[in-house]
């Protein structure tokens, strides 16, 4: 199974279609092609044609709609056009939940909630959805939380000198800021075609900082960029080792790296069979001295799709061992990508699709125990870094007060761009704030006889809690260190976790946590 990389991003307008707009008016037909295909700038152009002459045709408003709501041409627009649609009558019924995540674009998340609890009343429920309707409710209730707590953030879009009207994404820094590497899909040689989802290959690109901003942006040559797709997904510390993913007519799925030279970054060295496998290995982090590389893949023994694994290098040989999959705590069925270690490497960074969060793909982080060896509970890095949209990967500097991302803003110089976003200085007289929300499987809110406790790592009580009146959920505030989160509710079975607190945890100013009980 081929695992698509590119973001779902598109920008209206970019690639010059071929098509007079008096036959584009006159060919419906065309634009369905256009659409299956996921080509979505021909599509759009012929729909936004239809449905200014035809906003009766159901049909015509539910297309727009969808690539709106499946490109960053602009989001928030598919509600009108999905409203319409429905406001027409007889609209599918599946196509309700489309409406509630383009609701959560426009951030209201209860209307959202409406429209899935319309579906259950209208639609049809099987197996196939069943577990989409769980994930959509569980992201819109974090998602309420999470606007409850932002984080304090400013972004800098990082300017004309690195974005562009394309698709620019994945950006990794060096620990010192020196150094940007990242992935573009824009048109680079005059007359170059697009392919068939209306992008230009993907290329990786770099761009030094000169202490005020950075300029002297640069195609890396071919002996990285070739006419086929290639993507950054990893940077060491230092910048000088670029690991890359290859896509293009005799393989894909595997990891490169390139060493910088004097003349740029070398020749492509294909990671080991260890690490690459028969299935798909998407992206990498590697340790500071080398030793360790976390990386994700779909490979089997996991919990789902991509999973986050981890591999060490043996002392004696200088080899690496045999992958571990971080675990069910880590990874769920879903996807999980884009590894990225702190400086310090005691924090993981990546993206989830499982988790609940803002919709789509959220950041996560987690904290590594040193006395157990596990990495911890992951906590959503919270809103405005994370939105309704995909966010995929975060690169950081060595501090960890600032960081690099992708993101889709008005702000921007089209498609999706590159932002530099700066944390406020830490308040470290203030605790890391946790929202407990507790669920049952079958749905049910009233809960008798709950007890959360909270130990320190000596088993001293640190308190006992109870809901907020208003919103039945628990809050705890905990200064850096260890402690054991221990449930009890009657009728379920025992929940315990352990938490480590640290700056990210008091950086986020929220650290929200839905919690399954079971049976």
């Amino acid at each position: 199974m081929r695992i698509n990389l590119r973001p779902f991003a598109l920008s209206l307008g970019i690639i010059s279609i071929g098509i007079s707009p008096p036959v584009l008016s006159q060919e419906p037909k065309l634009a369905l092609e256009a659409f299956e295909k996921g080509n979505y700038f021909d599509a759009l152009k012929i729909y936004e044609i239809l449905v200014e002459k035809n906003p009766e045709v159901l049909d015509y408003q539910i297309k727009t709609g969808l690539i709106y709501l499946r490109t960053n041409i602009d989001p928030p627009q598919s509600l009108e056009y999905l409203l319409a649609a429905e406001n027409l009558g007889k609209m599918p019924a599946d196509h309700l939940l489309d409406i509630a995540t383009a609701y959560t674009y426009h951030l209201q998340y209860d209307r959202a909630m409406d429209y899935v609890r319309k579906f259950e009343e209208n639609g049809k429920i099987n197996k196939k959805n069943i577990d989409y309707l769980a994930r959509l409710k569980a992201n819109f209730a974090a998602a309420q939380d999470l606007l409850l707590y932002p984080v304090a953030v400013s972004f800098e879009n990082l300017g004309p000198e690195v974005n562009s009207m394309y698709p620019d994404y994945h950006p990794f820094i060096s620990k010192d800021e020196q150094l940007l590497i990242f992935t573009s899909r824009r048109k680079i040689k005059p007359g170059a075609k697009p392919e068939f989802d209306g992008y230009f290959p993907s290329d990786i690109f770099s761009a030094a900082n000169n202490g005020i901003a950075f300029t002297n942006t640069t195609r890396l040559d071919n002996k990285v960029n070739t006419d086929f797709d290639e993507q950054c997904v990893g940077l060491t510390n230092s910048g000088d080792t670029l690991f890359f993913y290859v896509d293009n007519i005799t393989t894909f799925g595997d990891i490169y790296i390139s060493k910088l030279q004097k003349g740029g970054y070398g020749l492509p060295i294909k990671l080991e069979p260890t690490i690459n496998s028969a299935a798909v290995e998407s992206a990498c982090s590697v340790s500071q001295d080398g030793s360790i590389m976390l990386f994700s893949s779909d490979r089997p023994g996991g919990q789902g799709n991509l999973d986050i694994w981890t591999i060490r290098k043996e002392p004696s040989t200088g080899q690496w061992g045999a992958p571990q999959n971080l675990g069910a705590e880590i990874n769920t069925p879903l996807n999980e990508d884009f590894p990225t270690l702190s400086g310090d490497g005691q924090t993981l960074y990546f993206c989830s699709e499982g988790h609940p969060g803002m919709g789509g793909y959220d950041l996560f982080f987690s904290a590594f125990d040193s006395l157990s060896r596990n990495w911890t509970t992951p906590q959503n890095i919270g809103y405005p870094v994370n939105t309704p949209a995909n966010e995929k990967s975060i690169s950081w500097n060595e501090t960890g007060d600032i960081a690099y991302i992708t993101a889709f803003r008005e702000d921007g110089y089209g498609d999706i761009d590159i932002y530099r976003i700066v944390y406020e200085d830490l308040n470290t007289v203030d605790p890391a704030v946790f929202l407990i929300n507790l669920i049952t499987a079958d749905g049910g809110n009233t809960l008798e006889k709950v007890q959360i406790q909270v130990k320190n790592q000596f088993e001293e009580l640190i308190g006992q809690y109870y809901p907020n009146s208003i919103t039945d959920r628990y809050m705890i505030a905990l200064y850096p260190g260890k402690y054991f989160l221990n449930i009890d509710v009657d009728g379920y079975a025992p929940y315990n976790e352990v938490i480590v607190v640290n700056d990210s945890h008091i950086r986020q100013d929220q650290n929200v946590k839905i919690i399954k009980l079971k049976k």
